[in-house]
């Protein structure tokens, strides 16, 4: 049971070390892989859950247009591909390397 608790903690302090000291893109694309983590993903590849962009900020600590601008980014470097609210990760390898460790 310790051993649980211990493991939670150091999830928790992880997340919020990385809310303090990751930069907005890395929170961003943090947030998008729990999310289809999470939720898997729908028959069309996008991530099985639909989020406003305001949703998606206040889920990765940020502001609307911040996420709004970063999302853009996202796509337009190939990560991303959006059709509406879904989001569908293109290129997850290349997602995850903006949510490594800064320490």
């Amino acid at each position: 049971m310790l051993l649980f608790f211990a493991e939670e903690l150091r999830v928790s302090e992880r997340k919020m070390r990385n809310l303090a000291h990751m930069p907005v893109k890395g929170r961003v694309a943090e947030a998008l892989l729990m999310l289809k983590e999470q939720f898997g993903l729908t028959k069309e590849g996008f991530i099985n859950i639909e989020l406003s962009r305001q949703d998606l900020a206040s889920f990765s600590g940020a502001t609307y247009e911040t996420v709004f601008r970063v999302i853009n980014e996202l796509i337009q470097e190939g990560l991303l591909i959006l059709s509406g609210k879904s989001i569908s990760i293109a290129n997850e390898q290349k997602l995850s390397r903006l949510t490594e460790d800064i320490f």
